[in-house]
Parts: C-alpha cells; sequence; structure tokens
C-alpha cells in the first residue's frame, strides 16, 4: 500500500514538471510564409521579404475575390532573424516558416556570399531544409514575390511546382534544396550551382491583380540558365546549353526534349529524350588524372518533319551517331565553360576521384583549383532510339503530293 501512495506522489510530482505546449499559437495568429526574398539593402542591411498567403482569400468560397491571395511584407536588419522578427512592426500574425518553399537571393548577396545566411535558417528550429534556392536574374530577389501567377494563385506553389517539372522534362534546369546546397559548400572536390529565376515583361505591372485578367499576362516568370558559386559566392552564370550539359554530365536529366537533322540534312526530327544515365569514372593515365564521362540514353522520335521516310536502320544509326555527338558537344561547352572560364570543378570530378581513388586524392586536394583546369575529359555516348512516335513515315510528302 505504502509502495502504491509513493508511486501516485511520484507520478504527481512529474506531471507538475511537463510544461505542455508552452509556445502554442493557434492558426488565427499566424502568418504561413511560402517564399523568402534576401535583397542587399543599405547600410550593410540585408532586406528581407516575405510572401505571406492570405487565409480570407485562399480558403474563401464566396466568389469573386477582391484581394490578393499573398501579401509581402519586408523588413530591414544586419541579420535575417532580426528581419523577421521587425515584420511584426507592420504585420499583426507571428511569420510561421515551416512551409517556405522557394529561398531566392538576388545576385548583389549572392556575390557577397550566401553561407552565412543558409546556416542562420538551418539553425532555426521552424525551417525544415527541403525547400529549393534559386537565384534573381536581372532583377531584385523582392521583385520575383512580387508577380502574381495565373494557373497557380500563390505565386510561392508556382515558383516550386514549375521547377519541379521543368527539372523532370527539361534538361537546363535543377532543383537545388538547402541541405544539398550546403553539403557542396562545405565538400571538397565540388562546387555548387543554382538555377536562375527572371523576370519577363513588365514588372511593375507583375504585381497587380490586372495582371491575371489577360490571357497573356503583363509579367510572368521564367528560369533561365544557371549560377556558378565558389563556396558560396556567386562568380557567374553558364547558359542554356551549358546547363544542358552540366545536367547530362552530373546525371540529372530525367527527360527532355531536342531536335536533330534528318537523314541526308532534309529536314527537322523531334527526338524526346525517354531515359538517361551518366557515370563518371576516373581513371589515371601516366600519372594523371582522366574523367571518362559515360552516358547512356534512349530517345524516340516524337515528331518527323523529314522531306524522306525513315525507312531503314541505317537511317536509325545514323540518327543515333547524331545524337550522341550532339550530347557530347553540349557536355564539352559545360566543360569548357567551368574549366577556362571559372575554373571551378561544379561537376564533382574531384569529389568522385577522393570516393573512387583517396591515394591520388590525397596527392590532389590541396591544388585541385589548379589541377582541375588541366584535367583530361573524355566522352563515351551510346544513343538508343527505340520508337518512332505514333506514326510510320512522315506526312509530308503525301501533302506536298
Amino acid at each position: 500500500m505504502k509502495k502504491t501512495f509513493l508511486s501516485l506522489l511520484a507520478s504527481t510530482l512529474l506531471l507538475l514538471l511537463a510544461s505542455g505546449c508552452w509556445d502554442r499559437l493557434e492558426m488565427n495568429e499566424l502568418g504561413i510564409v511560402l517564399a523568402m526574398a534576401i535583397d542587399k539593402g543599405k547600410n550593410n542591411m540585408l532586406e528581407i521579404s516575405c510572401q505571406v498567403v492570405v487565409p480570407s482569400e485562399v480558403a474563401s468560397n464566396s466568389g469573386k475575390s477582391t484581394t490578393t491571395p499573398v501579401t509581402l511584407y519586408q523588413a530591414s536588419a544586419p541579420t535575417i532573424l532580426e528581419a523577421i522578427t521587425k515584420m511584426s512592426l507592420s504585420s499583426p500574425r507571428f511569420n510561421y516558416m515551416s512551409h517556405i518553399r522557394v529561398l531566392i537571393f538576388s545576385e548583389a548577396v549572392a556575390q557577397m556570399g550566401i553561407g552565412d545566411e543558409l546556416e542562420n535558417l538551418m539553425r532555426h528550429p521552424e525551417f525544415r531544409p527541403d525547400y529549393h534556392v534559386m537565384i534573381a536574374h536581372h532583377s531584385k530577389a523582392a521583385d520575383i514575390l512580387n508577380i502574381l501567377t495565373p494557373l497557380e494563385n500563390i505565386p510561392a506553389n508556382n515558383l516550386f511546382l514549375s521547377l519541379q517539372n521543368s527539372a523532370k522534362t527539361w534538361s537546363p534546369t535543377i532543383t537545388v534544396t538547402a541541405d544539398v546546397l550546403l553539403e557542396k559548400m562545405i565538400s571538397d572536390g565540388v562546387e555548387p550551382v543554382l538555377t536562375g529565376v527572371e523576370i519577363i515583361g513588365n514588372k511593375k505591372e507583375g504585381g497587380n491583380k490586372n495582371n491575371l485578367t489577360a490571357i497573356k499576362p503583363k509579367a510572368n516568370l521564367i528560369y533561365t540558365g544557371m549560377a556558378v558559386l565558389r563556396k558560396d559566392k556567386l562568380v557567374g552564370w553558364m547558359n542554356e546549353q551549358e546547363s544542358k550539359g552540366y545536367n547530362y554530365i552530373t546525371n540529372n536529366v530525367k527527360s527532355t526534349t531536342g531536335n536533330l537533322p534528318c537523314p541526308h540534312n532534309k529536314g527537322k526530327l523531334s527526338i524526346a529524350v525517354l531515359r538517361s544515365h551518366t557515370d563518371v569514372v576516373p581513371k589515371v593515365v601516366d600519372g594523371k588524372p582522366v574523367m571518362l564521362i559515360k552516358v547512356k540514353n534512349m530517345s524516340s522520335i516524337m515528331g518527323d518533319g523529314c522531306t524522306t521516310p525513315i525507312s531503314s536502320q541505317e537511317d536509325i544509326k545514323a540518327i543515333e551517331k547524331v545524337g550522341s555527338e550532339k550530347m557530347i558537344i553540349l557536355m564539352k561547352q559545360a566543360v569548357d565553360t567551368a574549366q577556362k572560364q571559372y575554373k571551378l570543378d561544379i561537376f564533382g570530378f574531384g569529389l568522385n576521384i577522393s570516393r573512387n581513388n583517396p591515394k591520388l586524392w590525397a596527392q590532389l586536394s590541396d591544388h585541385w583549383e589548379e589541377e582541375f583546369p588541366k584535367l583530361k575529359v573524355e566522352y563515351e555516348v551510346h544513343v538508343q532510339t527505340r520508337r518512332v512516335g505514333m506514326l510510320d513515315d512522315s506526312i509530308l510528302q503525301d501533302i506536298k503530293e
């Protein structure tokens, strides 16, 4: 009996120590932040912009909406977290950061370095590291969050979903989450790359609700090129062709579409890449590292604009040969830009050597920036054309007749 009483007393005392949800906030006290932009402010300040959902607009079933589905809160401070807290001067709700989908840096901030900002966000318990990181091209980062988009009424969702879709179906873009970006920043033998986002059209009109009332919006957002970083600092950009080559080398092409000349150079073929896989194999030749890039690609002919029918296996082989050559050109362009212009190993060749040949990497790691521009790269591409679409021969000849 005495033991039972003591157990009950101990349990009661333990319950008194439990604080419960001491920091609990009700939903109507929270402002759900879905996107954040970081710009360079005055006097070495950071200008932080948060795109916050307007609950009454998102949940409204009352017919025609009169306001925008999101609003933008901004504040300047020496650090991100100070600026977020400072937004309480104008926002009636606490900014809730666990649902952020995209983080956008301006070029000015990226040139100074984004490592400190990313580390601050990673330390904060509300920030989950699965948001996409990108760099605003030719505009302030805040301007990107000020553009209303037609198909997705919340612009942050539009940015998140369009980047995911394009990374799956269009080879010049890539998704990079905060945790992956930080890992590359602190790793030896690889430098980070981020997708750029740009405003097309009139950015002043893009934040007006009238931007959604026309078939062709006055302003829209588009992903354009890839930003090259040295650790956490922006050093330059790759164009669309170089970005494609980068994604082929780094095995980031899931599917994409392109064109090839017809056999005998009579017309154009539309080619859909169904699958693509790349292996990067480090070798040692005469005591020096050589990288062998092996690509296996399966494609389909989706559009036949040839004036003569593709009627033989020789024609298919000719198409596959041209496709292989074009892919090698794209990869060479990316490697040349990295080696000659930026002198940065954005492909992770050094990381690959360290994993496969630690002894060799021990000799190269201290001066990899000097060795990488001289690194020899070889290419081995095998393209298979498995399908020719839903038609056999092109109908163009019949139309002309």
